[in-house]
């Protein structure tokens, strides 16, 4: 073990033994009790502090204290876009912050918010509980498929943080390797890497996993030799649950998934039994329908247990979850995220086709490894393909069947195989995107 991974490991190690002693030490029919209990405590402040909730304090729209239930449904729904157009009044004036971030804008709502530095104390150390399900340690060698967006500012912050990635990195155990280019040379590039560097376990976007298995499948063995404790995805799930299984044959390890978005930090993490623990020591979680009522599936909203430049009260974030496990209406387990309620594609100003309908026509070929629909103009659309050598053109005829049985407007849609699909600045694939 490198001595700075070793220190690193050290210095979170009372934190991640507290971490695990308070999910260990508390049943889960307290649960609700102590998050009403801990958000009383920064509530105090954010309705002194915060615009927005002092406004409803003083309108007698908000509770001053928050005894039950029914006093914390009194806070309305708050949305990315709503909290986008009036950020100041959400963010707390009593002191500056350290930090803006901006959200990837993966929902066409960018978020740029304010931050503290020390919020990291308080999120950190559910990081590394919920890889401690895998076994993953902070001192482990980790290979991480993601974007560079270090690589995209300008001057000496941009020159800083490519030292800090080139030279900081390898200092403590971490490879990092572009998720911008997922051609097969690139992905054959990150397999041979993953080869030489042998990490303990890999961390990646969820589809560039998928399509880097793919383009490595042959080199089966070699992965299964470096013993990984496990791989796990990110910032999006997999187009099909076979995508996990296929994963883990091919490096000879458990897959997870990580939940996690630039608001909340890590929110929840599937744990080798199958489902999403949540980390609702920091998290107070909902799951509402549409009309905002209790439900078992649904809408998800966060509520920040931790004091934050910017506190999230009862924050939509735009993820549907299900099968959900509850202590009365608080989340602590989910099936799964079967993805964002606002994930359309627009035939015309009236005909939202939900993305699961374009999934379900394209993803039941085995051969095809991505797709992307892209659009010049409004409802006019063009399908492109990602495949596998075993791709038979005929293949295309069938996908046009299955679109023509969901809509007949979709039978007119242009279909080009190509050999990368459009990135984001930030690496992501999104399934729609402008040309």
């Amino acid at each position: 073990m490198l001595f700075l991974p070793y220190l690193r490991e050290k210095k979170m190690e009372p934190r991640l033994k507290k971490e695990i002693s308070f999910y260990t030490g508390n049943e889960k029919g307290n649960i609700l009790d102590y998050q009403l209990s801990t958000f009383n405590q920064i509530w105090s402040k954010i309705q002194k502090n915060v615009p927005y909730y002092k406004t409803l304090v003083l309108e007698n729209k908000a509770p001053q204290t928050i005894d039950t239930w029914e006093d914390f449904q009194q806070f309305p729904i708050i949305d990315r876009g709503y909290a986008r157009e009036n950020i100041t009044d959400f963010s707390d004036q009593s002191r500056e912050a350290d930090a803006w971030v901006t959200t990837g804008g993966s929902t066409g709502t960018p978020l740029k918010y304010p931050s503290w530095s020390e919020e990291a104390k308080d999120y950190e150390p559910n990081l590394w509980y919920a890889r401690s399900f895998y076994n993953i340690s902070r001192s482990d060698r980790m290979f991480r498929l993601w974007g560079h967006s270090h690589t995209l500012g300008s001057g000496l912050t941009k020159y800083k943080k490519m030292i800090a990635f080139k030279i900081g990195h390898p200092f403590i155990g971490y490879k990092r390797f572009s998720a911008y280019d997922l051609s097969d040379d690139k992905l054959l590039e990150a397999g041979n890497q993953i080869i030489k560097f042998k990490p303990n376990y890999i961390i990646g976007y969820s589809k560039a996993l998928r399509m880097l298995t793919d383009v490595n499948k042959h080199r089966r063995s070699e992965f299964h030799k470096l013993k990984l404790k496990a791989v796990i995805g990110a910032a999006e799930g997999f187009e099909k649950e076979e995508d996990k299984d296929f994963i883990e044959d091919i490096f000879g390890c458990p897959v997870g998934l990580e939940y996690a978005s630039m608001e909340t930090k890590i929110l929840a993490h599937t744990h080798p039994d199958g489902e999403y623990k949540l980390l609702w020591r920091n998290n107070l979680v909902e799951c509402v329908d549409k009309n905002g009522n209790p439900s078992e599936s649904g809408r998800i909203l966060v509520t920040s247990l931790y004091p934050r430049a910017f506190p999230l009260v009862r924050y939509e974030l735009g993820d549907i979850i299900s099968h959900t496990q509850k202590d009365s209406e608080s989340v602590y387990a989910f099936k799964r995220v079967q993805g964002r309620d606002n994930d359309f594609l627009m035939l015309d100003k009236d005909t939202p086709i939900h993305s699961e309908s374009i999934t379900h026509a394209i993803k039941l070929s085995d051969h095809i490894i991505g797709y992307q629909i892209r659009y010049s103009t409004y409802f006019s659309y063009t399908l492109y393909l990602k495949v596998n050598d075993n791709f038979k053109n005929g293949s295309i005829d069938e996908i046009r069947k299955r679109l023509n049985q969901i809509d007949d407007r979709l039978n007119t849609m242009e279909i080009k195989v190509v050999d990368n699909l459009k990135q984001t600045l930030a690496g992501k694939t999104k399934w729609l995107m402008k040309e």
